[in-house]
């Protein structure tokens, strides 16, 4: 299903942390691309930034980042440019909803994926750092805030707009080590509930989408760190403990984005999806 007919208008999107060949950022930019969105891919830096168990071997070949994922984007097509920025800086996040704007004459869609990467917000509470646990919240949250507060802008003066957020199945299926990691992605929930009411009558809707263990950038990195040198053996072993007996797909979070983002889902505000096979690895 394409989110444009000769009724509606192309829809422009920003999805922010996409710097990473395998993440539910450059996913989602994917998949929007292919239903017909104008698509503005955005991070912190044209590659994101490393997770601390990440290593060069992880990242796909000839892949630069933003540069190689808007080639791919329009040479399927697709109308794309990307822009580079720090969401949990305020003038950033301003400046990136005017720039888009500006760019293609409006904003209709608003996808906060950009994620504090893993660090020393992993671990026992008295190891957690004061400075571990505010660069989590600075990201997590004040970047959906400062986002979101920028694009509710254009989207209510054209009467129409969608912000998914991504938080994190981590919320229903809590696990040890994570207090920064599951306090951030439950405020990202709240503050969808929440802004959603305040935003409903200007034909925006506000929803969250919650994936589980999916095999990202990230998925690699933590199993990494878990004790696997065998990638893939640790991710079989990991996902033994996951219901549907699988990691996820980044695009299958995507595909919900989609969902969420299309006329069709003008009734559905302020809940959240969960993509995570069940449950989380135990």
């Amino acid at each position: 299903m394409r989110l444009t007919t000769r009724q509606t208008p192309v829809r422009v999107a920003l999805i922010t942390g996409c710097g990473k060949a395998l993440g539910i950022g450059s996913a989602t930019a994917r998949e929007l691309g292919r239903v017909g969105c104008t698509v503005v891919v955005s991070d912190v830096a044209p590659e994101g930034i490393a997770n601390d168990h990440e290593t060069d071997a992880d990242r796909a070949a000839a892949w630069n980042g933003l540069d190689s994922l808007v080639l791919e984007l329009r040479s399927c097509g697709a109308e794309a440019s990307s822009i580079i920025g720090d969401v949990s800086a305020e003038a950033d996040a301003q400046r990136m909803v005017a720039e888009v704007a500006a760019r293609y004459g409006r904003l209709d869609i608003l996808v906060n994926n950009a994620g504090a990467p893993h660090g020393g917000d992993r671990g026992d509470i008295e190891a957690v750092t004061l400075g571990a646990w505010e660069r989590v919240m600075a990201v997590n949250v004040r970047g959906v805030f400062l986002m979101s507060r920028a694009a509710v802008g254009p989207m209510r003066r054209q009467q129409w707009g969608r912000i998914v957020n991504i938080a994190s199945a981590i919320v229903k299926y809590t696990m040890p080590h994570r207090t920064a990691y599951t306090t951030s992605k439950a405020a990202v929930i709240a503050f969808t509930e929440s802004l959603a009411l305040d935003v409903a009558e200007s034909g925006i809707t506000v929803n969250a989408v919650c994936p589980g263990s999916i095999r990202t950038a990230r998925a690699i990195s933590s199993t990494r760190k878990a004790g696997w040198d065998d990638i893939d053996a640790g991710l079989r072993a990991r996902a033994k403990g996951i219901p549907k007996g699988r990691h996820g797909e980044a695009r299958e979070v995507a595909e919900a984005v989609a969902f969420l983002v299309a006329d069709s889902s003008s009734y559905i505000t302020g809940t959240s999806i969960f993509v995570d096979g069940g449950g989380l690895p135990r």
